[in-house]
């Protein structure tokens, strides 16, 4: 991955170094435009500091098109107006000590200028192009990774800068427009994916309030709560902050000529790209959840953990842990159908300090009930969590290279293959289905897992959009105070 990064950056800095020697040799004339609808105009040229000569003049249509050529460094006015004055308006080139000349400011537009937003968007779509093989690769190697959310999640966000980037080619007004359609287009994001944040908002604000009430009050429950307040309000905070300033009237944040209006977009920026970069990773974790239980595995399986939960207080099943000892038992059925291949239960599960029985044997005695012959079933009957589960009926099974499956409720597939990935496990897994409210804890749950644990990669994300935030600010100061 290193060495694909290292090969973008290259093929960026080829793609910009090529485009801005071209644009230094073509820069040193340029055609613009007035509107002529009438043959009785006039035409004139005020330099003010810099220097220009006329090297074709023409009525085109309904334009009246003029190629210049540059002289000397400064500044250029252009007028245009009827004999009868009915229509008089004028435009601003700036001549760069390259003889570079621009329209309306320092970066505005210039002949071939552009290549820059095609070139941005070749190597925006060349990243696109890595992160998906990557994404790709890891999903191969073994679905339950974090790192396969943050790559998807990357990705999003990639994909939807690429997509401005390419809207800024077919609307180019210019470098600084383009900059400016790149700063905004976090702003753009962040609400285009605001009601995703809502709704998450919403739907984690029940879940949380049913969990509380069956589990009690805990971090755990809470923190999607906080975690969809946190998306909600941050895109407030420009808002808030623009506010203040006016209020105190300390700062003016309408001079362009000083930092303070500069300063104000960055940290505007800085909010919404980091609300809409949550978004994607969040959006990234709900895909990969949602692919890791509806993930169809292969019917060659010589065993299948069932993954134990609480029981009822009689011994039998819950509704819940009923629900992924059907799922197995489903599987198992379909398998046979189709390859005739039977296979062995482990039901896992230890027995808590309120239950009759350990959950393994309760599962057994299930399966039992449902037509499986002990035989089939090894029971693992010690575990106290999903980590033992995993680990304890693993140990149980002496064949190497035995195909091993595991059943658990829908939304802790993934969080159940992560585990056994940890183990250096390479278990598939299939999901029950089960209440709404449960699963929406689990996105939010692998969410925060994925940002801890991948938190050097959206570090390095976050700092490499910062700095090429700093660098468009800068652009848009100097296009105001390069005169």
């Amino acid at each position: 991955m290193k060495k694909s990064i290292l090969k973008f950056f290259l093929v960026s800095f080829c793609l910009f170094l090529i485009s801005f020697i071209i644009i230094v040799l073509s820069g040193r004339t340029y055609t613009t435009s007035f509107v002529a609808r009438q043959k009785n105009y006039n035409f004139s040229i005020d330099n003010v500091s810099g220097e220009i000569e006329v090297l074709e003049e023409k009525i085109k249509g309904d334009e009246l098109v003029v190629k210049v050529r540059a002289l000397k460094p400064g500044s250029v006015a252009l007028f245009f107006s009827y004999d009868d004055a009915s229509l008089k308006t004028g435009k601003r080139l700036y001549v760069h000590k390259s003889l570079v000349i621009t329209e309306e400011n320092y970066f505005g537009k210039c002949t071939m200028s552009e290549l820059i937003p095609i070139s941005l968007t070749i190597s925006l779509s060349y990243l696109l192009y890595i992160l998906i093989k990557r994404y790709r690769e890891c999903v191969k190697e073994n679905l339950y990774q974090y790192r396969n959310v943050t790559y998807l999640g990357i990705i999003i966000f990639v994909l939807y800068l690429a997509l401005s980037s390419l809207e800024s080619v077919f609307n180019y007004y210019g470098l600084l427009s383009t900059v400016k359609s790149l700063i905004s287009s976090f702003s753009g994001l962040s609400f285009i994916l605001l009601p995703i944040a809502i709704i998450t908002f919403i739907l984690v604000t029940i879940s949380n309030v049913k969990l509380i009430i069956k589990e009690g009050v805990s971090f755990k429950n809470l923190l999607g709560l906080f975690l969809g307040i946190f998306c909600c309000i941050l895109p407030l905070i420009p808002d808030k902050i623009y506010l203040l300033i006016l209020k105190s009237g300390k700062i003016n944040i309408f001079n362009l000529n000083s930092i303070w209006p500069y300063l104000y977009d960055y940290i505007e920026a800085i909010v919404y790209m980091s609300v809409a970069y949550l978004e994607c990773v969040l959006i990234g974790t709900i895909i990969v959840v949602i692919k890791s239980f509806r993930r169809k595995i292969k019917y060659d399986k010589d065993y299948m953990i069932i993954l134990g939960c609480k029981i009822r207080k009689d011994g039998s099943l819950t509704p819940l842990l009923q629900g992924r000892v059907d799922k197995a038992l489903e599987f198992r059925n379909m398998q046979l159908e189709e390859t005739n291949k039977d296979l062995v239960f482990i039901p896992s599960g230890g027995k808590g300090n309120d239950e009759v029985i350990a959950e393994g044997d309760a599962i057994k005695n299930y399966l039992v009930s449902k037509g499986i012959k002990p035989k089939n079933i090894i029971v693992e009957n010690k575990s106290k969590n999903t980590y033992e589960n995993i680990k304890f009926s693993s140990k149980l099974i002496k064949e190497k290279n035995a195909n091993i499956a595991f059943s658990t409720t829908n939304y802790h597939v993934f969080r159940a293959g992560l585990i056994a990935t940890s183990q250096g496990l390479n278990f598939e897994g299939i999901g029950s289905k089960t209440k709404l409210y449960f699963g929406i804890n689990a996105f939010i749950r692998e969410f925060i897992g994925t940002l801890y644990s991948e938190r050097k990669k959206h570090i390095i994300v976050i700092l490499l959009i910062l700095i090429s935030l700093s660098f468009l600010i800068t652009i848009t100061y100097f296009a105001n105070n390069i005169i």
